[in-house]
Order: structure tokens, then C-alpha cells, then sequence
């Protein structure tokens, strides 16, 4: 039987076969993948999309809609957002929740015409295709297993966990210390949020989103050298390139910030290096001369402290089917010293760190993936 590591695992395996023996596994955080408004019930309801904006950024991200009621008669509709769906039966997965509340863990806000729009939130948990959601809330247990999750369920009875496990919405996941078994969720959870929205003949009403981002990390990347020129990791590296649109440019952005950081802490060692014994100032002046110019290095350590943000967004999820006609995606990579990277074409700069896409008659499709790459923060 065979078996792939995760890539973080790999990572750490290729850095310590490049001679790196005080690496540790890599942390990482997965990000969920976000998605807009279910605007196929608007269109149903006579409804139109005039214009679509998305902001994406590393905090914080946001929606807008213009939204025109052309017809001759009123025309009421729901509005229903999807909340990023949360798979929790891979206990090895740590997902990016950005807000601390449990059922609107995204934090999502609307406005309507610049009011604000309460929203009607809903949850459910699945297994399997089946709504789980009673069973646990019979148990006491929270659909977001975060947190307290293993102190309610060891507050359980047996029989209650056993029942938990003859249900499948738990399953053993190893012993801790004392030898006893842990238990590890096999739902997934999903959310929605709701409002209704009404237009008068040839009213329009500017809809607004805002939301927290899930903001995947690693703490380190597949794309510095000499990890890139891995055998072990070729697998990542075209990965990112396909999903990223990586190009030589990026790529050269990577090379530099890392030598520059390894130049850096080399100066620094030599400065607080033992003086050597003295030499006669026209050796050491000859000795300068034939000094050969500096070259980029790339250390076998994270000497530049890089790490990998990524951002994902279904840009076809719940399109309307007929074209926008005015769209705008604007992405910012909130720093200037980070390297950003994404497949999108006709893409302007707009400030030092916002990147803008304006289309005409323009159909949103796709899954939009965002790499930030940079130092530590």
C-alpha cells in the first residue's frame, strides 16, 4: 500500500534532507473557499444585476451589487448567501474560522441602499449526504467542534458517545495519554444567510456584503530555493504554478527577498565576528579589489521568516445566468513587501498594493485562488 504525505509533511522532509536537522513539521491553516449570493432567485423574480464588485483582501472583503427591478409590477425575492462550507471529518485539517461566533463564523454583514440589512442565519451539519444536525444538538455537542467540543463530548456517557459512534458522527482518532479514546467529528458544516429584498417598478438598490476572510498559511513556502529545485517537491511547485498563474517574475520576487534577507544576516555575522589579525592597510586594500561581487544565496533555513497566504473565492457560485454589465474585482494584498500572485488577465494597478479587473457584459465563472507571499508579519 502507498500512500502522499501532505505537502507540509513533505516539506519538512525535503528541508531535512537538505540538511536543515532543526526543521520542524510545518504549520498550516487551510482556508475555506468563499462565495457569493445565490442571485439565480433574483432573475426569477424579474430581477436584474446591473453591476458586480468583489474586493478581496487579507482581513476583510466585500461585496456589491446593484440590483434593478426593469418590470412594470413589483417584485419580492430572497437573497441567500452561502456561508463557506466546513469539512471536519479530516482531523488532520485546520481550517481558518475568522470570526468567533459560531453559527456566522465569517462574520458576514449586509446593507441595503447603505441601511443596514439584518440577516437570517441558518446551520446545518452532514454526514454522508444526511442532516445530522438534530442528533447533535440532542447530545449538546456544537456543529462547530471547536473550542469546548472535547470537553462536552467527554462530558458525555459512554452510551451516549457509543451511540455517537454506531451513528457515524464521531469515530476513534487514536488514545491520549492516559489511554483513552479520542474522538474526531465526521460531519461537515454548512451555513446560510437570508434576506429579502423588494423592489418597486423600476426601483434600484445597491446590495453590500462584508465578510471576514479566511486566510489560509503556511509558514513557509514551496516556491524558495532551494526548495523549488526539490525533486521531492516538484509536485507542489507545479501545483502553485497552475493554480497561482505563477510566473518568472514572482518568482523572481521570491529569489530576492530571500537573498537579500540571507545577505543581510550574513553582514550581520561578520560584523560581530573576532576582528581578524591585523593587515597591513595596502594588503587589505588589494584583498578588496579581487573581492568577487556579491551573488544571491539561498540558505537551506526560512532565513527570510516567508510565508504563503492564500485566499479563495467561487467567482461561478450562484451567478447570475445572464451577463453583469459592469464588473470590477479588486485584489489587495494589504502590504507592499508581499508578492501576490492569481489567474486573472487585464489586470491594473491601482494603489501599492490593490490590483484591478474591469469586464463589460462579463459572466463570473471559475474558483479564484489568491497566493500572498512574503515575510512573517
Amino acid at each position: 500500500m502507498s500512500f502522499l504525505l501532505p505537502w507540509s509533511a513533505r516539506l519538512a522532509a525535503a528541508i531535512l534532507a537538505l540538511g536543515s536537522y532543526g526543521a520542524r513539521a510545518e504549520e498550516t491553516l487551510q482556508e475555506l473557499v468563499h462565495r457569493g449570493p445565490e442571485l439565480a432567485g433574483l432573475e426569477a423574480a424579474g430581477l436584474v444585476v446591473e453591476t458586480m464588485e468583489l474586493t478581496l483582501g487579507p482581513q476583510n472583503s466585500v461585496l456589491k451589487y446593484r440590483i434593478v427591478n426593469p418590470t412594470a409590477a413589483p417584485a419580492r425575492a430572497t437573497v441567500t448567501v452561502p456561508l463557506p462550507e466546513i469539512d471536519f471529518s479530516d482531523p488532520d485539517a485546520a481550517w481558518s474560522i475568522p470570526g468567533s461566533d459560531p453559527v456566522n463564523y465569517v462574520g458576514l454583514a449586509a446593507t441595503i441602499d447603505q441601511k443596514p440589512a439584518p440577516l437570517s442565519v441558518s446551520q446545518s451539519a452532514v454526514v454522508d449526504g444526511k442532516d445530522v444536525t438534530a442528533a447533535l444538538r440532542r447530545s449538546g455537542l456544537p456543529l462547530v467542534p471547536v473550542g469546548l467540543f472535547h470537553a462536552r463530548l467527554a462530558g458525555l456517557t459512554a452510551d451516549a458517545r457509543a451511540r455517537l459512534v454506531k451513528d457515524e458522527l464521531i469515530v476513534e482518532n487514536g488514545t491520549d495519554p492516559a489511554g483513552n479514546p479520542i474522538y474526531a467529528p465526521r460531519w461537515s458544516v454548512r451555513g446560510a444567510a437570508s434576506r429579502a429584498l423588494e423592489l418597486a417598478p423600476g426601483q434600484s438598490a445597491q446590495l453590500e456584503y462584508r465578510f471576514r476572510t479566511s486566510l489560509g498559511l503556511a509558514r513557509d513556502s514551496v516556491l524558495r530555493e532551494p526548495l523549488r529545485s526539490s525533486k521531492e517537491l516538484a509536485s507542489e511547485v507545479e501545483r502553485r504554478r497552475a493554480d497561482y498563474c505563477l510566473d518568472r517574475s514572482f518568482l523572481a520576487g521570491v529569489d530576492k527577498i530571500v537573498s537579500t534577507a540571507a545577505a543581510r544576516r550574513a553582514a550581520a555575522q561578520e560584523v560581530v565576528a573576532p576582528a581578524p589579525d591585523a593587515v597591513a592597510p595596502e594588503a587589505a586594500a588589494t584583498d578588496a579589489a579581487k573581492k568577487p561581487p556579491m551573488i544571491r544565496m539561498f540558505p537551506e533555513a526560512n532565513v527570510a521568516d516567508l510565508q504563503e497566504r492564500r485566499i479563495s473565492f467561487d467567482l461561478g457560485a450562484g451567478a447570475p445566468t445572464a451577463p453583469v454589465r459592469q464588473f470590477r474585482l479588486v485584489v489587495d494584498k494589504g502590504k507592499p513587501t508581499r508578492l501576490v500572485s492569481f489567474c486573472l488577465v487585464d489586470l491594473k494597478k491601482i494603489s501599492p498594493t490593490a490590483f484591478e479587473m474591469r469586464a463589460v457584459d462579463f459572466r463570473p465563472t471559475g474558483l479564484l485562488r489568491v497566493l500572498l507571499l512574503g515575510p512573517k508579519d
